[in-house]
C-alpha cells in the first residue's frame, strides 16, 4: 500500500511515521481517535480520483481534513486502518471575477488568505471564517457548517456559498448548480432542481471531499464601529439582542453569560459590531444604542472595539492556561429561549462548582447570532495531564448533551456526538443514512461518524 501511494502522490507527500500519525490524529478539540495508517498530501483533483480508486479496491477507509481546526471529530479517524488526506497543498485563488461578483478558491486555502487577497483588490467576503480564520481552510468550514463571523448578517455559510466542485467517492466529480453546465460560471445554486451544494455543506466529509469553492464577494466597506455592553439581567440582554436582530443592524453579535469579561461585569454582556459605508455605520450605530439603553444596557468604552479587532486569538488567549483538552457542546436554539435554555446549563455547573474548582476546569457558555436564531455553545477546557480532569469534561459533554438537546437545541456539528443526536432526530438521520449508502455505499469516506 505504502508503495502504491508514493506513486500516486511521490515521496515526500506521503508518510507512515508514528510522530506525524499522531499529529494528524487530533484536531482542535481533544477528542480520543485512531492513528491513521497513512497521511497522503495531494496537490491535484486526479491524485485524489486515483486515491479513491485503490481504496475502493482495497476496502480502505479514508478521513479527510483541511488544517483540523475544528473540534467536533471529523478531521480525525474514528476507525482502525485508514488514510489520511490533507488538502493544504490545493490552495490556490483559482478566478476573481469583478463582473459575477464572485471568486473561485480551492477547498485547502485559508479564509485569511482568500480575504487578505480580495482587499488588496478593493474586495471582501461576506464572512470572514470561523474563530479559526487565519488556519481554518475553506473547504473544511464549509464540511463543517462553521458558524462564521458575520453571521449576524448574513446567516449560514450557505448564503455565500454559489457553487461547489466534489469529488464522490465512487471518483466522480461534479460541479453542482450553473457550474454544472461545462459551458457556464459557478454563479448560482438556484438551477437544474435538487440544490446539490447543500448536500455537501455540514455533511462533515461523509459525502465527497470539496476541492473547490466559488463564493460571493463584495466591495471593500468603508467604515466599522464596535460596541459592549453591560447588562444586570440575562433577559434584558436578549431583548437587546433580539432588536438588533429585529432590525438586521449589526455585522456580528455575541453575549457573555460565562465568565462575562472583567471589563464589562454585570450578569450578561453583549458586543456588536457594524460594516458599511460611514453613513450606514453612523445610522447602525445610532439605532443599535437605542436599542440598548432601551433594553437597560449600560454601554463599556473601548472593550468592543479591542474584543472585535484581537477576534481571532481573544478566545484561544483567554482559555489557552486552562489547556490544552478543549472540548464543546453547542446547537441552534430562537433568540428568545436563550434564557430557558442558558438557566439549566448554568444549574448544572452550580452543582457541580466544588468539583469544577478542584479539578481546575474551566467551563464558558455565550451566544452568538445567526440571523434568526442563536447559537448556544458550552466549551470545557483542563489539562489533560491531569487524567480525573479529562475524564471528568468527557462525563461533562456527554451529560450536557443529553440536557441541552433533552431541551429542544438542535445540534451545530455532529462529530462525536453524533450518537446522542440520532435518538432525538431518528427520521431526518435515517435520511442521511440513505444518502451516505447510495454515493458510498462501501462506507469508505470518514466512517464511524454516523
Amino acid at each position: 500500500m505504502y508503495q502504491t501511494l508514493v506513486e500516486i502522490f511521490g515521496n515526500e507527500r506521503v508518510s507512515k511515521e508514528e510522530f506525524e500519525l499522531l499529529c494528524y490524529s487530533r484536531d482542535a478539540g481533544s477528542l480520543p481517535a485512531k492513528l491513521p495508517d497513512y497521511v497522503v498530501i495531494p496537490n491535484s483533483k486526479e491524485q485524489i480520483q486515483r486515491l479513491f480508486s485503490l481504496v475502493r479496491r482495497e476496502k480502505r477507509p479514508v478521513t479527510v481534513r483541511g488544517a483540523g481546526s475544528s473540534m467536533c471529530g471529523a478531521p480525525i479517524p474514528l476507525v482502525d486502518s485508514s488514510i489520511m488526506v490533507d488538502l493544504t497543498r490545493m490552495r490556490r485563488i483559482l478566478s476573481l471575477n469583478e463582473d459575477t461578483m464572485s471568486i473561485l478558491v480551492e477547498a485547502g486555502i485559508t479564509w485569511t488568505e482568500v480575504i487578505e487577497y480580495l482587499q488588496g483588490k478593493g474586495w471582501e467576503l461576506g464572512l470572514e471564517g470561523p474563530w479559526s480564520a487565519p488556519s481554518a481552510t475553506v473547504g473544511g468550514a464549509i464540511a463543517v457548517a462553521a458558524i462564521c463571523m458575520g453571521a449576524a448578517r448574513y446567516g449560514g455559510l450557505g448564503s455565500q456559498i454559489l457553487g461547489l466542485e466534489v469529488i464522490l467517492p465512487d471518483g466522480e466529480m461534479i460541479r453542482t448548480g450553473t457550474g454544472a453546465n461545462p459551458g457556464n460560471l459557478m454563479v448560482d445554486r438556484d438551477c437544474n432542481g435538487i440544490d446539490m451544494a447543500g448536500l455537501f455543506i455540514g455533511s462533515h466529509g461523509t459525502l465527497g471531499v470539496i476541492t473547490e469553492v466559488s463564493l460571493k464577494i463584495y466591495p471593500l466597506h468603508e467604515a466599522e464601529d464596535y460596541f459592549a455592553f453591560s447588562f444586570s439581567s440575562l433577559d434584558d440582554a436578549i431583548e437587546a439582542l433580539h432588536g438588533l436582530a429585529t432590525y438586521r443592524i449589526p455585522y456580528d453579535t455575541r453575549i457573555f453569560v460565562h465568565p462575562v469579561p472583567e471589563e464589562i461585569a454585570g450578569r450578561a454582556g453583549l458586543v456588536f459590531m457594524l460594516k458599511g459605508t460611514k453613513a450606514e455605520v453612523q445610522e447602525q450605530g445610532r439605532l443599535g444604542l437605542d436599542l440598548m439603553r432601551r433594553a437597560k444596557g449600560k454601554e463599556i468604552p473601548e472593550f468592543g472595539k479591542s474584543y472585535y479587532q484581537g477576534r481571532f486569538t481573544t478566545r484561544a488567549e483567554a482559555f489557552g492556561k486552562a489547556g490544552p483538552g478543549w472540548l464543546e457542546v453547542a446547537g441552534f436554539i430562537p433568540i428568545k429561549r436563550y434564557p430557558e435554555m442558558a438557566t439549566p446549563i448554568l444549574d448544572y455547573f452550580a452543582s457541580r462548582k466544588a468539583e469544577v474548582e478542584r479539578l481546575g476546569i474551566r467551563w464558558s457558555l455565550g451566544g452568538l447570532l445567526k440571523t434568526n436564531a442563536m447559537n448556544i455553545p458550552v466549551a470545557l477546557f483542563c489539562n489533560e495531564s491531569n487524567s480525573e480532569a479529562w475524564q471528568k469534561i468527557i462525563d461533562y459533554v456527554w451529560e450536557l448533551s443529553e440536557l441541552m438537546f433533552g431541551l429542544g437545541v438542535s445540534p451545530y456539528w455532529i462529530g462525536h456526538l453524533s450518537p446522542y443526536w440520532k435518538g432525538k432526530i431518528g427520521n431526518y438521520y435515517q435520511a442521511y443514512e440513505k444518502i451516505k449508502k447510495a454515493l458510498d455505499p462501501d462506507g469508505i469516506l470518514n466512517p464511524g461518524l454516523l
